[in-house]
């Protein structure tokens, strides 16, 4: 076991330990722009770039901060008066989006089936393997 080379995207240094590869010494690995299709790369080549997680969270809370804003002044005509209150239905979509997620635990516990429901009885467990 002289191998020069390891396996994938290491090589041997001069005391004999891997050490991953730079990736401009194989040239014959494409880099990770060549994957991506053009059209894919021309629509979603923006998420990659450093900053743009922090200007998506800055921009939504932005937006959330001026539709707050708008709620104070906004005059609504609702047939139900709780529906006038401010916030009322960011408060509503909150709890019932809270309730949807949280009746899915108790829901999977009653739908959920065995792991080996298709499985066959009379299949030992081991799947049919003698041990020896």
């Amino acid at each position: 076991m002289s191998e020069e080379n390891g396996p994938g995207d290491l090589e041997r240094d001069g005391s004999g330990r891997f050490q991953k590869r730079p990736e401009s010494a194989d040239p014959q690995r494409p880099s990770a722009d060549d994957d991506m299709h053009p059209v894919a790369k021309a629509l979603f080549g923006w998420v990659g770039l450093p900053g743009v997680g922090r200007m998506i969270f800055w921009g939504l809370a932005a937006l959330s901060l001026v539709l707050i804003l708008l709620d104070f002044g906004m005059s609504r005509h609702d047939k139900v008066e709780t529906a006038n209150a401010t916030g009322f239905y960011g408060i509503y979509g909150f709890l019932a989006f809270a309730f949807v997620v949280l009746a899915g635990w108790p829901l999977g516990r009653l739908l959920r089936r065995d792991e080996n429901y298709y499985g066959d009885q009379d299949e030992p467990a081991d799947g049919g393997r003698e041990r020896g």
